[in-house]
This record gives structure tokens, C-alpha cells and sequence, in this order.
């Protein structure tokens, strides 16, 4: 057998345990008044599981009494005159390797087009292992159960898990802003990230103010910890062509195109290199597009199929090793 047999038959073995990535997914979430994003991290200090959370937001419905004179102020100044009230959130979950990003989806599967997730998933880290936890859409809302041991996911079927429960979170640690750059400590870890690498990020600066994180062994994660806007709002007709992002003191406040909204980001420095993900978009009237780097669900094996995970897998590497060593040996 020539060296190009066994060379392509090595590429075979390795074509069969590689994945692909998936495209941009988009749901229809509606607009309500405003909309803001909240961030949690689950850690074991190696590796994370993301839930970001996108919340449609309104006025309260009783604007007069509750906030005098709303209609009269500007709309960079109305988000300061009132408060808006959670209408519905939606939750996107992720996995971050290290070095890349993966949408955590069950319901996805192979399509483009999933169900809007809108049950909190859980997750727990237990031997070495997570468990994931997604409720199903529809009643009874069960919960569908995973184990994921860093090479294959295993289904265990439904859980006793509700809806109500809460699994626990790595607590952040704030950016602290300094000369012109973002410092993200933990006592015995420090990374210093300038200002002007993050700027071209953002649609107002003022959101640098407002970065958390969470550290790794190999670097750190952070995150916009506010992110919010409001639409251009009037009695009897909203529009959505407009929008203000806003933070927590009064000055900060910027009126833009919503076409020009840049994406929602999510960082991994690890000291020399920055890394920048695309979490979601706000597209057009009640739709956002949620970036898929890599499917979480078609990326990892099963478990329980055959000739794929643990010492399967060891198996075929070695067959592509050997297949190679025996093209070099009949060169």
C-alpha cells in the first residue's frame, strides 16, 4: 500500500471524530419598552458554563402615578425618571473549553431553528463531571438530565429537578478601571487589560465601567455587567429604529440607530491574548440572532455509542497513528 493510502485512510479515521460549526440562530423575542442582558458563570476553574440572559423589559403600566411627568422628559433622561419591570426572559447557555465557545442547546439538535428557551437551566459539578440540567417547553416542563465528563455527554433522562431551583455560581470579581485600563484581581491573580482594546466593542464607553469576571487557571472571563437600553417610546406608538443604552448614573446615557448596536460580547484574556466572542444581536423588530461559534450537542460524542467516547476513542487515535506509521514504514 503507497504512503497516500495510508495517509488518507489516517485522514478518514481523524474526519470521523471532527465537528462543525453552526450559524447564527435567530428568535423572536419581541421588543417590549426596553431589554437588558444579565450574566452568570458556573465554573470548576478549568472550564465554564454561561447563562446569558436576555429579559424583555417594560414601563409600568400605570405610568402617571408612578412616575410624574415621564412623558415629558427627553428619552436619554426617562430610564432615571422610572424603572423598567422584567416582561420575559430568555436564556441562552454556552461552554467555554479554554479556547472556545459552544452553544448549549438540547433542543437545537441539528436544526437552525430551536425553541426559545425560557426555563432557567441548572448545572452542578460532581466527580469530576457536570450535570446539566434544561426543562422541557411545554407542561409538565420535565427536566431532561445530562452528565458531561469533558469527552462525551451521557442523557440520563428525566430528573426531580423544578423550575424554581437555583444551581450556585462563581462569584465574580469586578473590573476595576485604572490608567486607562481594566484590572480584573483575585488576590493571587492580576490581569491588566488596556482601555483601548475593549473600545471598539462597544457603543458607549461607559459599559467598560461596568465589566465582571470570573477566573480561570488559564485566564480570565469578563463580561458586560450592565446592559441595557430602552426604545423610543411616545403614548400610542413605539419606535424601534431607536435606542438608548444606558448605565446607572444620570450622564451616562447614549441615543443610537438600532442598527448600529454593535453585539453583546463576552472576553477570555489570559495575559497576552484577548479573545472576543459574539453572543447575540439585536437584528430587527422583536428578533435576535444568537451566535453559534460550535454546538455543544453535535461537538461531544455520546457517551453510550459505541466506538466513539473514552477508551473507543483512544482506540481510533491509535489506528490513525498506526495507519501512519505503517505508510512511513512501506515508504
Amino acid at each position: 500500500m503507497s504512503k497516500f493510502k495510508y495517509v488518507f485512510i489516517a485522514f478518514l479515521i481523524f474526519s470521523s471524530l471532527a465537528s462543525f460549526a453552526s450559524a447564527g440562530i435567530v428568535y423572536q423575542v419581541g421588543l417590549g419598552d426596553g431589554f437588558s442582558a444579565h450574566t452568570e458563570v458556573y465554573s470548576d476553574g478549568k472550564n465554564a458554563f454561561i447563562v446569558i440572559t436576555y429579559e424583555t423589559m417594560m414601563w409600568p403600566a400605570h405610568l402617571g402615578p408612578v412616575c410624574e411627568g415621564f412623558w415629558s422628559y427627553p428619552l436619554e433622561e426617562k430610564p432615571f425618571k422610572c424603572y423598567l419591570q422584567l416582561l420575559i426572559p430568555y436564556y441562552s447557555t454556552f461552554y467555554f473549553d479554554g479556547r472556545s465557545l459552544y452553544l448549549v442547546d438540547p433542543f437545537l439538535k441539528n436544526s437552525s431553528e430551536a425553541l426559545d428557551i425560557l426555563s432557567h437551566p441548572l448545572f452542578y459539578h460532581q466527580n469530576d463531571s457536570w450535570v446539566m440540567v434544561f426543562f422541557e417547553q411545554k407542561a409538565p416542563f420535565s427536566s431532561l438530565v445530562w452528565r458531561f465528563d469533558g469527552n462525551c455527554i451521557d442523557y440520563l433522562g428525566v430528573g426531580n429537578y423544578t423550575r424554581e431551583q437555583r444551581s450556585p455560581t462563581t462569584t465574580p470579581v469586578k473590573g476595576v478601571l485604572k490608567n486607562n485600563a481594566v484590572i480584573f484581581s483575585n488576590g493571587s491573580q492580576t490581569y491588566v487589560i488596556p482601555v483601548k482594546e475593549l473600545e471598539p466593542y462597544f457603543n458607549a464607553n461607559f459599559t467598560i465601567k461596568y465589566l465582571e469576571g470570573v477566573f480561570l487557571d488559564s485566564g480570565v472571563i469578563f463580561y458586560p455587567a450592565v446592559y441595557r437600553g430602552i426604545w423610543n417610546i411616545t403614548p400610542g406608538q413605539h419606535d424601534y429604529s431607536k435606542v438608548v443604552l444606558f448605565g446607572e448614573e444620570e450622564e451616562e446615557a447614549k441615543l443610537l440607530n438600532t442598527s448600529s448596536l454593535k453585539p453583546f460580547p463576552v472576553f477570555f484574556y489570559d495575559g497576552k491574548n484577548l479573545k472576543v466572542f459574539y453572543i447575540f444581536k439585536i437584528i430587527g423588530e422583536g428578533t435576535l440572532e444568537v451566535f453559534v461559534e460550535k454546538n455543544f450537542f453535535t461537538h461531544w460524542p455520546e457517551c453510550r455509542k459505541e466506538g466513539i467516547c473514552g477508551p473507543a476513542f483512544i482506540v481510533l487515535s491509535s489506528l490513525m497513528i498506526l495507519a501512519l506509521k505503517e505508510g512511513f514504514r512501506h515508504e
